[in-house]
């Protein structure tokens, strides 16, 4: 992450047994199940319109388009992991994300992601409700809106 570009949002997650593989560390698919956690967390907290929302009222879902992760050094169990997301840029119906992981300050991972906005009805890309995307403008890093 840019030493410049304050996170969005960020959440701490506790590193629990059952995310560790016999090596003791995290076992990677669990990583994944966290950013979209980081991502559903972001919508309900700083978006103000959760997934369920999104789906119900207005008949929109967000799944992932892209995903890529780099993995600096393993997670352990009692690790308090600070997933730091930002939002990097704004599309017509899709997001740009970063989330960077760290404990105690050192880097764990970088994730980035692409979200794209689609109808529930019948799959196909569309612009997010005006009162999302509105939010979104306001929570993009600086120059984040394409």
């Amino acid at each position: 992450m840019d030493d410049k570009t304050v996170p969005t949002f960020a959440v701490t997650r506790k590193i629990r047994f059952g995310h560790t593989d016999p090596a003791g560390i995290v076992y990677y698919p669990h990583y994944f199940d966290m950013f979209n956690g980081v991502v559903e967390d972001f919508f309900d907290d700083c978006v103000g319109a959760s997934f369920q929302q999104m789906r119900a009222e207005y008949g929109v879902v967000t799944p992932l388009r892209h995903i890529e992760a780099d993995f600096f050094a393993p997670c352990r169990i009692g690790d308090q992991l600070r997933l730091a997301m930002t939002l990097v840029s704004l599309g017509r119906t899709s997001l740009k994300l970063t989330i960077d992981g760290t404990v105690a300050g050192s880097p764990r991972l970088q994730a980035r992601l692409a979200v794209v906005f689609v109808s529930a009805k019948d799959g196909r890309a569309l612009a997010p409700p005006p009162q999302v995307a509105s939010r979104l403008k306001e929570l993009a890093a600086p120059a984040g809106l394409d």
